[in-house]
């Protein structure tokens, strides 16, 4: 299997331009000619986001297993490529509505179905909202609308019953970057700025949605969660359950995490009981017990799990049995291998970035060998993170992680350890307090080679908003004119 195959295949033919895609052949562009005029209507189309619909493709499959034949949405589907691939690579499906409120869609959808010979795909044009709020049981919808998914997410989870929901949102800049006040009017958390954006970019994105669900007695259970770079996608079931409902008390929380030295508490705001889930009354910590500093908090979050192992498990072998064609094959089977790699340590939210730990105490990079070596010697689970090529999912509390790094600085600067550390600083605290933990770096560890992150293609990011239609005066008609004011 070759590393990269090509993202996608595009074909001219009589001036039209066509997309091979999984086995899927579409259009993004429809030309006519009428009254000297060429009307050219054009919809979205990325393929950065191939890897987007091939995940889509494989989460879809393994969760038709064992299943009666799927309904399924495609609420915003502009081109139709979504719908034809789910008819043409999924086997378990009844029948699929493609909708789009665009005229110029409904055009496209229509002729790239009657293009690849598609029987079971209806054509809609409402507002998605509206179609969701209809009585018709969805097994199955998609949403993936151009920025953020917030003003579907009530009509969707109104529509989900034992249901597979799955959900893009492009504005990674709200949910993972600075855009912070926008944060919290459309997702309801506070975020500060951490090393792990993207799970924390998940974990809000996942909190919204279990609110969501919780307000329409419904609950939701993570199976795949995923980072693109500038969109965040993530799939889970919706069930109508009154235990997992009120179980969502414990799931949500809040991250207590130093400003300084970026080590976190995690606090969720239930507790198990005898009867029931009830407020959690464990003091709230007030500063940092590594460096001394206050804690900033973020919150709320989701703080359970955010993929599915079992159901990841069964992803990879239908991956590798019945779906060898995807042009992204390989990075899919690189993140799958990551999630199981790290199923050991993944009930611990959130991840750290041993660059940045040892960059506050003044100290080289660690070797990934070493990083293993020094928590596995002292009986600590440890996992690179699948979403962020720097970070590393750990049981190990926050000061065992400052221990193996500042037992590494003094094994490799000897006396000058302390070289152009100021007095007073949260590093001098770390670096002069007392070593709990003392790793031995001669341990032979044990760690995955997989290869989870490949490089950008060209061209990747996001696209602007396709123009859905143009209207051209033809030479022709342009001669005509002329001639007549002549």
């Amino acid at each position: 299997m070759k590393l990269m195959k090509e993202l996608s295949m595009f074909i001219e033919k009589d001036g039209q331009k066509f997309i091979k895609e999984g086995k899927a052949l579409i259009q993004t562009k429809r030309i006519e000619k009428k009254d000297g005029k060429q009307i050219e209507e054009e919809v979205f189309y990325n393929p950065a986001q191939i890897i987007n619909r091939d995940l889509t493709v494989l989460a879809i499959d393994t969760f038709s297993e064992n299943r009666q034949p799927l309904t399924i949405l495609d609420a915003l589907s502009a081109s139709g490529l979504r719908s034809v691939r789910f008819a043409q690579e999924i086997q378990n499906v009844k029948e699929i509505y493609a909708n789009d409120l665009s005229i110029a869609s409904l055009a496209l959808i229509d002729e790239n179905v009657k293009l690849n010979n598609i029987q079971n795909v209806k054509i809609y044009n409402m507002d998605a909202n509206k179609l969701m709020k209809e009585d018709i049981k969805f097994d199955v919808i998609d949403l993936d609308p151009y920025g953020t998914v917030c003003p579907f997410l009530d009509s969707a989870i109104h529509s989900c019953n034992d249901s597979l929901l799955c959900i893009t949102c492009t504005d990674s800049r709200v949910l993972c970057g600075p855009d912070t006040q926008k944060c919290f009017a459309q997702y309801g958390t506070a975020r500060t700025k951490m090393n792990c954006f993207a799970e924390n970019g998940l974990r809000t994105l996942l909190y919204t949605v279990s609110q969501t669900a919780g307000r329409l007695g419904k609950a939701i259970r993570p199976l795949i969660s995923f980072y693109g770079e500038f969109y965040l996608r993530i799939f889970v079931q919706v069930i109508k359950d009154k235990v997992e409902t009120h179980k969502m008390f414990s799931q949500i929380g809040n991250i207590f995490l130093c400003g300084s030295c970026q080590s976190f508490h995690v606090y969720p705001y239930g507790q198990k009981e005898d009867k029931g889930y009830k407020i959690n009354k464990k003091p709230i910590p007030s500063k940092c017990e590594v460096c001394g500093s206050l804690f900033k908090i973020n919150g709320p979050v989701w703080i359970d799990q955010i993929n599915d192992i079992e159901f990841i498990k069964k992803m990879l072998i239908n991956l590798e049995t019945k779906h060898t064609h995807f042009q992204t094959f390989d990075k899919i089977m690189g993140k799958l291998t990551g999630i199981v790699n790290q199923s050991e340590v993944s009930c611990y939210p959130y991840s750290y970035n041993m660059t940045y730990q040892a960059s506050n105490l003044k100290c080289s990079n660690i070797s990934k060998k070493e990083i293993f070596a020094g928590f596995q010697s002292l009986g600590f689970k440890i996992a690179q993170c699948y979403l962020q090529v720097d970070l590393y999912k750990t049981n190990a509390p926050n000061q065992a992680i400052y221990d193996i790094i500042k037992t590494w600085k003094k094994m490799k600067y000897g006396e000058n350890y302390l070289k152009n550390i100021e007095e007073n600083t949260p590093a001098y605290t770390i670096l002069n307090s007392e070593t709990q933990f003392i790793p031995d770096f001669t341990f032979k560890p044990v760690f995955s080679s997989a290869k989870m992150f490949y490089p950008n293609q060209e061209g990747f990011g996001p696209k602007s908003k396709a123009i859905q239609r143009k209207v051209i005066e033809l030479e022709e008609e342009q001669t005509s004119k002329k001639q007549k004011i002549d």
